[in-house]
Order: C-alpha cells, then structure tokens, then sequence
C-alpha cells in the first residue's frame, strides 16, 4: 500500500501582507500530479487545511476540488483532520457528499461515520468507529487508520479534572483509534500536535517557555508502538520525530513565515508500506518561492540583494544612520531613505515583501526595534539572545511558535 502524507495547506494564509493563494495553487495541482505520477492508494492530510476558522468560499472551493481530483473517482482514498486553524464541525459536515467520493473529512473523534454503499474501488472502508477508519483494497489489503485532530479539553467537548494532565489525556483520545491495530493490518496514525524530534532534549526546549504545557504538545513515546507510519501535523517543516518508529512531520504545503528558516523547498512525503512494516520511504519537494531575509546598510545594498533573488520572496531590514555632521566623512554613511527610495524599491522588485529600515537614533534610544514592527520569532530570538548571550535553536524556535499559534486559536 502506498500513501501520501502532506499537512498544513493553510490554504487563504498570506505572509506578512501578501496574497499567497496562487501560489496555493499551484502547489496544489503539484500534490495532485505527484499523487497520480505514483499511484498513490491514499492521501493523508494532517490538519490545518485553511488558514482560517472561518474560510472564504473561495478557499474551499480550492481544497473540495483538489481532494476530489486527489481521490481519483474513490480510487484514492483521502483522509483529512481538523488542525487548529480549523473549524472541526465546519470540515466534517462535508461528508454528507464527501465519503462518496472516498474522501474522509474527520473533525472530530467520536463522529466518524463512513459510506458502505461502494466497494468497486481500488480502496474503500470497511469499517469505522471513535478515531479510527478501516479500508480494505482490491489487492487484498486492511489498513487501520487512527485519527486524532487537534486534541483540546475545549474541542473533545470534556471537562478537564482538576490536575489533569493534557499528555495523558491526549494518549487516551489516541487509544480510541490505536486500539484497533492489528498483527494483520497496515497499521497509521494521522495527528495534529507538536512533539520534539528524537533527538531533541525535552529540558531543552522548556529552558526557553512554560508554554509546553498547553495543548497538543506531547512526548512521542505516546504514539502506539504497532503503529508503522504516524503522519504528523503543526510543525511547519519536514521533521523525523522518530526515523525507525516512522513518525514524521510532512511540513507545510508552502513556506509561509519569514520568523523561521523557510529557505528549503516544501515535501510530501510518499511511504510504500505492508504489513509488516514500511518498505520504502520518499521525500518529493514541491517547486514554491523560498522565503529569505536579509540586513543591508544602503538602498543600494537592498536593490542588490533583490536583483539577486528574483525567485524568492525577501524581506529586508535596513539599518539606516542619521545625518549627523560626525558621520558626513564615514564611508559607511548613509542618509535618511526617502519615500521616492521605498516606492522605487517596491515598483522594480515584486520579489520584495517586507521592508524595514532601523535607524541609528531609534537604536541609540532603545538598543532594540520597537516590537510591534517585529514578529513573534524575532521577539523570541531577542528574548533568548537577552537571556542566553545567542540565538534559539531553529527546532526549538518552531516549536514556540506552533505553540504560539495554537493559543490563539484555543481556549480552555
């Protein structure tokens, strides 16, 4: 049997304040292509379709056509979770046509429902109950998929005991599906949550937040050991949590941050497994602008620096100087930039996204930028550097900002 793992399509996001949705798109019709080019049994989706609780209808237009072009007439089954950055009751409704279609939209736990009426496919449930779907293929097949979308007190309609600790909870809502796992069958979870890579100290990351605490970050010992492939959403890039047990992040479907390192391609991963386990695994980068930042100290340097990344999407600092009569001799000197110097920077590099110029005065006055021109990574790396004398960790860095992420969407 061979899969497809791809997650957080945010799907309507922007960066910064440009419209990304075209580039979407296009990544889109490349899973769509890559799906097809390897004849892919099913496609998993590991939360985090829009970008939005509440889509616009041009947003799900996009993601109902690419999942049924995904699902190939049913030959394909697709199985999508609720994220964060979803509304759970919103995506499962679409089953009332969707799983007709081969097509599992699973918003929440204990409301799987699946349609019996076609077996004539290449794949089809069989079978279904609280977090867990069971298919069955032409070649004889059984595959269990365990499913756990972003698990909250909030979203599991359940009310947290006082001292409750929300790992353990997590672990039980995933048992519901994992228990189903069987000796004969192909056996994986789909999830949305944040877990740390194997090789990163847990104590490390909580040296730098308390925020570890809050929902869906868990241990990855809590991912059932019969388990041969657990496709993973949240984090933003292609991560192995675990490479012999098979966990892994996917990543996003296009790089969408300029706060964390987004100067790689984007992946799916596709996993030929039996069940005896995974045979095969490959990384696919799908063709997307790579996001680059970059300090200058000139209009000149900023102009340069665009010509040399036509492809990419760069946001600029300037640091600028004051027109002091002491700096009028350094050949470093550089004057006040001008509205005519933004315009023209903006007019003949579209590649440009953010700019923003730092002078001299503001950080002889504050030794640091104003934090509401800053993102929350650039925030963090201040705070780390102020605390530590250097910069976070990139994985730690994503694991804050995920963190982040899902407090604004959540609440106890």
């Amino acid at each position: 049997m061979r899969i497809l793992h791809t997650a957080d399509w945010h799907i309507g996001a922007k960066t910064d304040d440009l419209d990304r949705f075209e580039e979407q798109k296009q990544a889109l019709k490349q899973v769509i292509e890559i799906s097809k080019r390897y004849m892919v049994d099913m496609v998993v989706i590991a939360g985090d379709i829009y970008d939005n609780i509440v889509p616009s209808a041009e947003d799900e237009e996009l993601f109902y056509r690419t999942v049924v072009e995904l699902s190939r007439n049913g030959d394909c089954a697709v199985v999508a979770i609720a994220g964060n950055h979803d509304d759970p009751k919103r995506l499962s409704n679409a089953n009332v046509f969707a799983d007709k279609f081969g097509i599992y939209l699973v918003g929440y736990i204990d409301e799987i429902s699946i349609d019996k009426s076609r077996t004539d496919t290449n794949i089809y449930a069989t079978n279904c109950g609280t977090g867990f779907i069971e298919f069955h293929t032409q070649k004889g097949e059984d595959c269990v998929v365990a499913l756990l979308p972003f698990p909250s007190f909030y979203r599991y309609k359940t009310v947290k005991k006082q001292n409750e600790n929300i790992q353990d909870k997590i672990a039980e809502w995933l048992n519901a599906g994992t228990s189903h796992f069987r000796d004969d069958t192909i056996n994986l979870t789909v999830a949305h949550l944040t877990s740390y890579a194997v090789d990163m100290d847990p104590d490390e990351f909580l040296t730098y937040t308390t925020l570890s605490s809050t929902y869906g970050y868990v241990d990855q010992k809590i991912f059932h050991n019969k388990a041969h492939y657990t496709a993973l959403g949240h984090i933003h890039h292609t991560l192995t949590v675990n490479k012999e047990k098979n966990i892994f992040y996917s990543g996003s479907l296009i790089n969408q941050f300029f706060s964390v390192n987004n100067d790689v391609p984007t992946n799916v991963i596709i996993a030929d497994i039996d069940k005896t386990g995974v045979q095969n695994i490959i990384k696919i980068p799908l063709d997307v602008k790579l996001l680059k930042k970059f300090t200058a100290n000139s209009v000149a340097e900023a102009h340069k620096i665009l010509n040399e990344n036509p492809e990419n999407l760069v946001k600029i600092v300037i640091e600028n100087v004051d027109n002091t009569d002491e700096d009028i001799d350094n050949t470093e000197y550089t004057p006040y930039i001008t509205m005519s110097d933004v315009k023209a920077l903006r007019k003949q590099h579209p590649n440009l996204v953010t700019l923003s110029v730092i002078t001299n005065q503001a950080k002889s006055s504050t030794n640091v930028a104003s934090k509401k021109n800053l993102t929350n990574g650039e925030i963090f790396d201040n705070f780390v550097k102020h605390k530590t004398g250097s910069l976070p960790e990139p994985k730690v860095k994503e694991l804050f900002l995920s963190l982040m992420s899902e407090g604004l969407y959540e609440a106890d």
